[in-house]
């Protein structure tokens, strides 16, 4: 009796196991993303929707639309350091800690946030320097991660992290065309970046056993020379009647040929991270007229088209910004917006040669069946000369 209950007994043991180690394998690799990761974010464009093609009137023009730079009448250097998060991803961090070792505490801080996608982008630190049609960007550090909490036969996060190092060099000029009253600005940049890039589908037993959710040492390790292309028209004065338009154009990733050099700065041997992937980018905004000390602008802007993850809503961007200008050395804006479908909303003060720059928004990281929003903060300090 006891060794016809028992066999049956190993016989389920063992196929359960095995159901548990192909689920494993079926997600060992990349975890699934539904996110369109940005290569480089402006936390005062963040605020308005992300909507800046034809805005671009800033440092970050470079990286949104090149073509800016032709536009530029001054010079700008700035120094930057910001850090962004959702409002869940400090409180699993303090779960997980509180877990520990044991695979039933850390099982129940999992399904305890099943369900949840959770950000962290810290630290993004870098320099930029534009002036009258051309610009230099070094951004030794961005580091950013996507925690996705699912299950499968038992709960799971989906880890998908970058720690990209990026240079860039910006071009810019004009040119006219007798269909056209004004001049076409036209630019481009070239961008060395290097990336490690880690995807992998962890269980609570390995979170138990001391497992990072982020390993870089086991990420896919890689560097591309890849280049963005942008055109800007901007209306003359008074075609528009009581607002200017702007139209900006932008192929971002023109090359898109992968990760092909491996420094081995992490990892001696490892795969090539995703391709950036080639992406067109098409904006417009309307200068409103100013009154007293603002200056409002209106943009919309449909991004990321040909991303693998593109939908109408996940590349539909607009806002609406409020600048205001006290002095040279005493200035901001207030922002709102739509970002793929969610609200944002931000804002910015200067004060000599000290900025601060702030936001939230909605990124969409859910299905066309399933949308999801992740609500995001990020905040922004530098130095401008």
């Amino acid at each position: 009796m006891s060794l016809a209950t028992s066999r049956p007994m190993s016989l389920a043991k063992a196929l359960l196991l095995s159901l548990l180690f192909l689920s494993i394998q079926a997600f060992a690799g990349r975890a699934p993303d539904y996110t369109i990761h940005q290569e480089y974010t402006s936390t005062r464009a963040l605020g308005m929707g992300n909507a800046f093609i034809a805005v671009a009137d800033d440092h970050s023009g470079m990286f949104y639309n090149p073509a800016s730079l032709a536009l530029r009448k001054d010079t700008q250097f700035r120094l930057f350091l910001r850090a962004g998060l959702d409002a869940d991803v400090m409180e699993f961090s303090d779960d997980i800690d509180k877990a520990g070792d044991d695979p039933a505490d850390m099982n129940a801080v999992l399904e305890k946030h099943y369900g949840e996608h959770m950000y962290f982008r810290a630290p993004t630190l870098g320099g930029v320097l534009v002036r009258p049609k051309w610009g230099l960007a070094i951004l030794p550090v961005d580091f950013s991660v996507d925690l996705a909490l699912h299950r499968s036969l038992m709960a799971s996060v989906f880890v998908n992290a970058y720690l990209d190092t990026t240079v860039a060099f910006a071009r810019a000029g004009t040119f006219k065309t007798k269909w056209l009253k004004n001049k076409v600005a036209y630019g481009w940049n070239a961008k060395v970046i290097h990336r490690a890039f880690y995807s992998d589908v962890l269980q609570s037993a390995q979170l138990a056993t001391g497992e990072d959710l982020v390993n870089i040492d086991r990420s896919a390790e890689g560097a591309t020379l890849d280049a963005d292309i942008g055109f800007l028209y901007e209306s003359k004065r008074g075609e528009g009647k009581w607002y200017q338009p702007t139209v900006g154009v932008v192929i971002r990733n023109a090359l898109d040929y992968g990760f092909p050099i491996n420094f081995g700065v992490f990892n001696e041997d490892p795969k090539e991270p995703p391709k950036l992937e080639r992406r067109l980018d098409i904006g417009t905004k309307f200068d409103l007229p100013s009154f007293w000390v603002f200056d409002p602008k209106l943009a919309i802007d449909v991004k990321d088209i040909g991303h693998h993850n593109w939908t109408p809503m996940k590349g539909f961007h607009a806002g609406a910004e409020m600048y205001w200008k006290m002095a040279r050395w005493w200035k901001g804006h207030w922002s709102a917006g739509i970002n793929q479908g969610y609200l944002s909303a931000g804002f910015g003060a200067r004060l000599g040669i000290f900025q601060i720059d702030a936001a939230t928004w909605g990124e969409e990281v859910g299905t066309s069946d399933a949308p999801t929003e992740s609500r995001r903060y990020i905040i922004e300090t530098s130095l401008d000369f």
